[in-house]
């Protein structure tokens, strides 16, 4: 151990003590659940069948509803109809594949309005990954509606304000076209062969060329060929376009090259008629545009400066944009001050965000942040003396944006907090499917003893209790089996072993295994499948899923059960069909009987997790599984699919994996 030198200084860290108030807060188990039941944003919890479990008050008061009318309402019937669909398949995603997912819907309050919604939903997961339910952060955006609507309807409007001004300078080279047969100054493109960015600068010169109807051409220059006319024009940098006095280097910007063109053109008469037209858009803009001249004076301002500055139109214009009056303030913040004045100089600015006014996030005035641009503009002879800005208004839409990135804040740790409470449902699962079966086999145990007679002789009416009671005992014990079992089929607790087997012989084991129930119910099986059929699997896990399929038929058969076995190869899988003659399923319970813990007769013994089952092993070979039936009575088929040899398997999951 060293000890420190004399003199020098030895940092010693600070424990970090919590506020006591703030740490009794924070140690309090229901400090989550005020925060959920105090914040704006709602919150819905749904189980795996989609009816609702929990609502906080946020969810009561934009819907209208009490929180006892919602609780075990189906969470489709407070959407819309054109929505549901969406909403069914967004949240079979949350289930099947676990993960969270965020999309915009549209709610139906209990008067029958309309509220837009963003859901940011997530699974609801145990601590072996199984899913429990969902739970959904909803967030109002009616306000972020109205301001993307509006912006837009702005954004249009400014699209089309740039196709106008091009528009503009088209039909102004037509007009100058019937008037003028030869330039008064040629048109040079100064190249070589070794320029790459020639093809480009030439496309768009001859593009500009065009709207003169093919009056005005150019010349290209190989300064290789021509140095001295290089020499001339001082030509430093390739590719370069000379109109009179003016020189456009690199690729030009297509609006530059048409101002340039028309100022060495255009007679000084048809420019300033030019100029009205180019007021005249000014004035009916939607967003905020005026201009400035070389000494910073506005020239002209369209209404919307008056709403950015707090000034009246009339008094703007002449209004120094760069430099203050005596004894009077800026209209103008100095970040804009300065691109102005960059623009002055000949830079063309774009900022799409730029915040030029402090605001609060409950309100802001109008121009606080904006979308910004500076256009120069050249005079006849080449010299920039002016500049036009636009400037539109684009405060709700950030605000919005901010309230956006600060819920995402907040699911962020709701989405924490409900993990603490999935991992204190996962614990509970784990007491109810493990620990009870030791004092179930000792239950059990204690009954055979009785039955026996190592207890004393038992009286007729005795004995049939006791034998009541050692079959529930069964039953509650296959349950919790049950559960165990596809818990860890969910939690891929197992590896296929995969080999070719013959799918005639496969159904023949699993029938064999059926025995005393199959008895009792007069189970016929119907193999209509040619000995010839294989398919890829693990031939344990497939004999599992015929055989839930085989028992859930006779348990939903009254007598005299029969059940047909077809299949059909095509494109590398095999569709196996088994067809009983039972009860049938409604229309309404097709899509959900695969679902965890669902049963359609709730009086039904079982877990309610079979079929789950099987679809979970389906899966796992790659395959699908389905349901039909034509109605009451009628029977039930379900179809699901398996790959015919290894290469389709290998196909099967490489797409699986891709889509994940």
């Amino acid at each position: 151990m060293t000890t420190p030198a004399k003199g020098t200084k030895v940092k010693i860290k600070k424990t970090y003590k919590t506020h006591p108030n703030l740490d009794r807060i924070l140690t309090d188990g229901n400090w989550y659940r005020k925060l959920i039941e105090t914040m704006d944003d709602g919150i819905i919890a749904t189980d795996m069948n989609r009816n609702i479990i929990y609502v906080n008050p946020a969810v009561c008061k934009k819907l209208g509803y009490t929180d006892e009318e919602l609780l075990g309402m189906n969470s489709l019937d407070i959407v819309v109809e054109e929505d549901r669909d969406r909403v069914a398949r967004e949240s079979e995603i949350r289930f099947s594949e676990k993960v969270s997912s965020q999309y915009e819907i549209t709610f139906k309050t209990k008067v029958g309005s309309r509220l837009p919604v963003l859901i940011s939903g997530s699974p609801i997961l145990d601590e072996k990954n199984q899913t429990l339910g969902t739970y959904a952060l909803i967030t109002d955006i009616r306000d972020r509606k109205v301001v993307e609507k509006e912006l837009r309807d702005k954004n249009n409007e400014l699209q089309t304000l740039y196709n106008n001004l091009l528009e503009l300078y088209q039909q102004l080279g037509a007009i100058i076209a019937e008037t003028t047969t030869v330039p008064s100054t040629e048109i040079l493109l100064f190249t070589s062969k070794h320029c790459v960015y020639c093809a480009p600068a030439e496309e768009v010169l001859q593009q500009v060329l065009a709207s003169y109807a093919g009056k005005i051409t150019y010349r290209k220059v190989d300064i290789e060929k021509e140095p001295e006319l290089a020499a001339e024009h001082d030509i430093l940098s390739l590719p370069t376009i000379v109109i009179g006095k003016e020189q456009l280097t690199s690729v030009p910007d297509i609006y530059k090259l048409h101002s340039a063109l028309f100022s060495a053109l255009v007679p000084e008469e048809k420019f300033r008629r030019t100029r009205q037209e180019l007021d005249n858009i000014i004035d009916n803009s939607p967003v905020a545009i005026f201009t400035i001249n070389s000494k910073g004076t506005i020239t002209k301002s369209n209404p919307h400066v008056g709403i950015m500055t707090g000034m009246k139109k009339q008094d703007i214009t002449g209004h120094n944009a760069i430099e203050a009056d005596d004894n009077e303030e800026e209209i103008f913040p100095k970040s804009l001050i300065k691109l102005f004045k960059k623009g002055l100089k000949g830079k063309r600015i774009t900022e799409n965000r730029l915040r030029i006014k402090d605001y609060s996030s409950e309100k802001a005035d109008p121009f606080s942040i904006v979308s910004f641009k500076v256009v120069p503009m050249a005079t006849k002879e080449g010299d920039i003396n002016e500049i036009l800005v636009l400037c539109e208004d684009v405060t709700k839409l950030a605000m919005q944006e901010e309230a956006l990135s600060e819920s995402y804040t907040k699911l962020e740790e709701l989405n924490d907090t409900l993990l603490q409470l999935n991992k204190d449902r996962s614990n509970f699962v784990e007491l109810t499917s493990t620990k009870l079966l030791e004092p179930l086999r000792n239950s059990r145990a204690l009954i055979d003893t009785i039955l026996r007679g190592k207890l004393g002789l038992l009286s007729e009416e005795l004995f049939g209790t006791m034998e009541f009671l050692r079959n529930n005992l069964d039953k509650v014990s296959k349950s919790i089996f049950g559960i165990i079992e596809f818990s860890n089929i969910e939690a891929q607790d197992f590896s296929l072993k995969l080999n070719e087997n013959n799918l005639k012989e496969l159904i023949s084991q699993t029938t064999s295994l059926v025995g005393s129930v199959g008895i009792q119910k007069s189970f016929i099986g119907t193999v209509d499948i040619s000995s010839k059929v294989n398919v890829w699997c693990d031939s344990e896990q497939i004999i599992r899923i015929l055989r839930n399929l085989i028992l859930n038929a006779i348990q939903f058969t009254p007598l005299n059960c029969t059940i047909l076995f077809t299949a059909e190869e095509k494109n590398g899988l095999v569709a196996v069909s088994v067809k009983d003659n039972g009860f049938g399923i409604a229309k309404k319970d097709l899509e959900i009987i695969f679902n965890q813990y669902v049963k359609t007769d709730p009086q039904s013994p079982g877990s309610g997790l079979g079929l789950s089952m099987v679809r979970s092993l389906v899966e796992a070979h790659g395959g699908t599984v389905r349901a039909k039936s034509e109605g009451k009575n009628k029977g039930s088929t379900f179809i699901f699919t398996l790959p015919t040899n290894e290469a389709s398997y290998e196909k099967l999951i490489s797409k699986k994996e891709k889509s994940k």
